[in-house]
């Protein structure tokens, strides 16, 4: 099924205190607060926030406060709504997109709750503003104060970069220490985080300590009261362009003793927040709920999940029984690429917590490389040779535009691994011991210099 649907990854927060009733739809995986030390009513914490008559606050996330997009061309911006009991209220809240500057940027509601669609229409800078309108249950509407971005549009055709996080909000547990994960990826699908510089992770509160190494922060939560704390955790970084972009996300943090959640996707066991697909290529990705102490609790979200995308050309397919996600993509063949949002929201019949995840996704990247063999891989013991492909926006370019820069390695102790020197694109797997492997593939393609690479898993008998 494919959805267009909102998302969040980077950030701006805006935040108003009221007086109304209790009311939106779930928590965020944990409560929430405002950031700027205003105090709600607490409750339900992680699992979601209890309602509460108290004096409530508000706070607005813009997916991105400054970006890129190259006339002619769209991104998307999504704004999501956390009250400061946990609960995620975007589904309650009416939003509205405007531009400073139609001549700049145009900017109009997506189809689904809090997305915004912004089109480069002439070079030059526009501020994207977002007015939310939140309806509370048994309360009259509110009216948030306007959240904005800076958007810069550049020429036709000029390489563009936006950056990924795996989360719109986060929920912490007091003591818990986790690393998150930005990437700075570019219009061709490319990652080019190891090409940036300047990454600069911060805290707006107390409630969350965070130290940077590249773009990688560690997070520690830090919240010893009844009462759900909060901060926005942002990141800044220095494209190759020299253009400086920032995110952020909310972190919700609660007492010790209180369960916080995360949902996580995955490819091949790691964590990933970005996903390239190719027509007649699809992807595959596994989710999980992941409880503060690290237990996996996926079980006990056995709700209504769902997946949400900005792109009318992706198509997602769950597998409620395996968790197992497929994404395909209907793009033509030979076309620029296209990069939206794909959203996921896990729920549970028994618990609160709605946890939210986030890929940025590049359908007919620029470059791709493509393992077309048997899946599963089973390798005998007398050994088996694979190769991967080489697309270019979908269309087989041989191996040559790689020419050079070929390389195959594995981490597996339980295989030997030999590149062919006549074919660098194909390597011989020769067992040593049964099991589970993997291997990977790399190359830099063409005159984008992109980096590729692929990691196929196999079975050794």
């Amino acid at each position: 099924m494919g959805t267009r649907g909102w998302m969040s990854w980077l950030a701006c927060a805006a935040t108003v205190a009221l007086m109304a009733a209790c009311g939106g739809g779930g928590g965020s995986g944990s409560g929430t607060a405002a950031p700027a030390d205003s105090a709600g009513s607490g409750g339900g914490g992680a699992n979601g926030g209890a309602g509460s008559t108290a004096a409530k606050s508000y706070t607005v996330v813009i997916s991105q406060t400054s970006g890129q997009v190259s006339v002619g061309s769209s991104i998307s911006l999504t704004a999501s709504v956390i009250d400061n009991n946990g609960n995620d209220v975007t589904g309650n809240t009416a939003f509205v997109w405007s531009s400073s500057n139609s001549s700049v940027a145009a900017a109009g509601n997506g189809g689904v709750p809090g997305s915004g669609v912004v089109t480069g229409v002439g070079t030059g800078v526009a501020t994207i503003g977002v007015q939310a309108t939140v309806t509370a249950a048994g309360s009259a509407a509110t009216a948030l104060p306007q959240a904005s971005a800076t958007i810069t549009v550049v020429a036709p055709g000029t390489r563009t970069y936006s950056l990924a996080l795996p989360y719109p909000v986060l929920s912490m547990t007091d003591g818990q220490v986790l690393p998150v994960t930005a990437s700075l990826i570019d219009s061709d699908g490319a990652d080019r985080s190891a090409a940036a510089s300047g990454w600069n992770w911060r805290s707006s509160t107390s409630a969350v300590q965070v130290t940077g190494a590249a773009n990688v922060g560690m997070l520690r939560g830090v919240n010893a009261s009844d009462t759900v704390a909060q901060s926005v955790v942002s990141v800044s970084v220095t494209a190759p362009d020299n253009a400086v972009l920032t995110g952020a996300f909310l972190v919700s943090v609660v007492k010790a003793g209180v369960s916080s959640y995360r949902l996580v996707l995955s490819q091949n066991g790691t964590q990933i927040n970005a996903l390239n697909v190719l027509n007649g290529y699809p992807q595959t990705y596994a989710s999980k709920v992941v409880r503060h102490d690290e237990a996996d609790v996926t079980a006990d979200f056995t709700g209504l999940w769902t997946f949400t995308t900005t792109s009318p050309s992706l198509a997602v397919l769950p597998d409620a029984a395996t968790r197992l996600t497929t994404v395909s993509t209907s793009r033509p063949n030979g076309v620029s690429p296209l990069q939206g949002v794909l959203a996921e929201m896990a729920r549970s019949l028994t618990l609160a917590g709605t946890p939210r995840a986030t890929l940025l996704v590049t359908e007919q990247p620029t470059w791709a490389l493509v393992y077309n063999g048997p899946q599963p891989l089973v390798v005998p013991g007398v050994g088996a040779t694979i190769a991967v492909h080489l697309l270019h926006r979908g269309i087989d370019e041989g191996i040559v535009p790689c020419l050079g820069s070929w390389a195959w390695a594995t981490a597996s102790t339980n295989i030997a691994l030999m590149q062919s020197p006549i074919a660098p694109n194909s390597a011989s797997i020769v067992p040593l011991a049964a099991g589970p492997f993997t291997v990977t593939a790399r190359c830099t393609a063409g005159a984008e210099a992109m980096p590729l690479s692929i990691t196929i898993a196999g079975t050794a008998q």
